[in-house]
């Protein structure tokens, strides 16, 4: 007679470093799922590519982190996260004047409203991964947090940057593009 054995329970690893990394994965799965609903929704063309930009990064943060939870899960030490520069990063200090978005006042309220919710995860995004950076032991951890919540900023100064173009309050990320008065 042949002795039944019970299926072995894989072992669920705790602790807070990898609470966190579950809860950022988890996160970016949010926004990723959020943007791809906020593309196809969009009717502003610039506002439409700003959210397919942002599913590319929400898409790299999300490897970055599962590969992370990988190598602690096996046991081992947390590792230097490679990041690039985002396509983001790369695009917005090389957008020459606010002419290369779409002409201001081009978005609906639906544009608008999904905008404002998209800052505000962004934002979310960015104050998370500063406080477990600033919980985090290792070095490598602290490291990739900081550069999680930069690349967050990034966006949100972005999304910002649409807002301010669509609903034409006359700023460009931050900077005055008309003034009424003159310098005499």
């Amino acid at each position: 007679m042949k002795k039944q054995t019970k299926p072995v329970k894989p072992v669920k690893k705790t602790g807070a470093g990898l609470d966190a990394l579950q809860k950022a994965i988890q996160s970016e799965k949010s926004a990723l799922e959020t943007y791809l609903k906020f593309a196809r929704q969009t009717k502003n063309v610039s506002g439409k590519d700003m959210f397919l930009r942002l599913c590319q990064d929400e898409l790299g943060h999300l490897n970055i982190l599962e590969k992370e939870l990988d190598t602690l899960m096996a046991g081992q030490k947390w590792v230097k996260a490679k990041f690039q520069p985002s396509d983001i990063e790369e695009i917005l200090p090389h957008l020459a004047s606010p002419k290369d978005l779409a002409p201001a006042g081009q978005g609906s309220s639906d544009d608008l409203a999904a905008l404002n919710l998209a800052l505000e995860m962004e934002k979310k995004a960015s104050n998370f991964y500063k406080r477990e950076g600033l919980k985090a032991e290792d070095k490598n951890a602290q490291a990739m947090y900081a550069r999680l919540a930069e690349m967050e900023e990034a966006h949100y100064n972005l999304i910002q940057a649409e807002l301010d173009h669509i609903k034409d309050v006359g700023f460009w990320f931050g900077i005055q593009e008309f003034t009424l008065e003159t310098n005499e």
